[in-house]
């Protein structure tokens, strides 16, 4: 429970254990946030959707200053320190941490649409005009739109599509 007088710190990590030492922090009974995206990879040859940090290698740390003992969080394991200017801790502002709080979920969803797709791979363009003919990907241009090229009469042409147009051909 918060009661206004805490304040967010930014925490570096070891390489490859930021959710390590959320854990480790979590455990000791300090408030954690560490920003996660959703994205799809190839693992062992399968596509797999994946939680990684959106930050890597850093999380955030809540803390009442002056109050809280700060000196067990340099030595938990996977944590490799608390970021400073000078000798000043990096206070982070609570409207950042709201912030990305809120915009994580479509974060994620965003991740996973814009690694669906590799250039020069071939998809099938599953409706509009264009339904059921073969194409290329070449690129995303914003969020929710996408450019393939496709071949119409021995000329490559290119065509921008709503993202859910398109699949990858199996």
């Amino acid at each position: 429970m918060t009661t206004g007088t805490e304040k967010w710190y930014l925490i570096m990590s070891k390489p490859n254990k930021d959710a390590y030492a959320e854990e480790q922090l979590s455990c000791q009974g300090y408030i954690i946030y560490r920003p996660v995206i959703s994205v799809k990879k190839k693992v062992r040859g399968k596509i797999k959707k994946v939680e990684e940090s959106l930050f890597p290698r850093y999380l955030f740390v809540q803390l009442k200053a002056g109050v809280d003992d700060w000196s067990p969080i340099r030595s938990t394991r996977g944590v490799l320190s608390i970021v400073r200017f000078g000798i000043i801790p990096a206070e982070v502002p609570n409207r950042l941490i709201q912030l990305l709080k809120q915009k994580e979920n479509k974060n994620t969803a965003i991740a996973m649409n814009m690694n669906r797709f590799k250039q020069g791979e071939k998809i099938i363009i599953e409706s509009g005009p264009f339904a059921g003919i073969e194409a290329v990907f070449k690129s995303y241009k914003g969020e929710e739109r996408v450019i393939v090229l496709l071949n119409i009469l021995s000329n490559i042409s290119t065509l921008s599509l709503s993202l859910d147009m398109i699949e990858k051909v199996n």
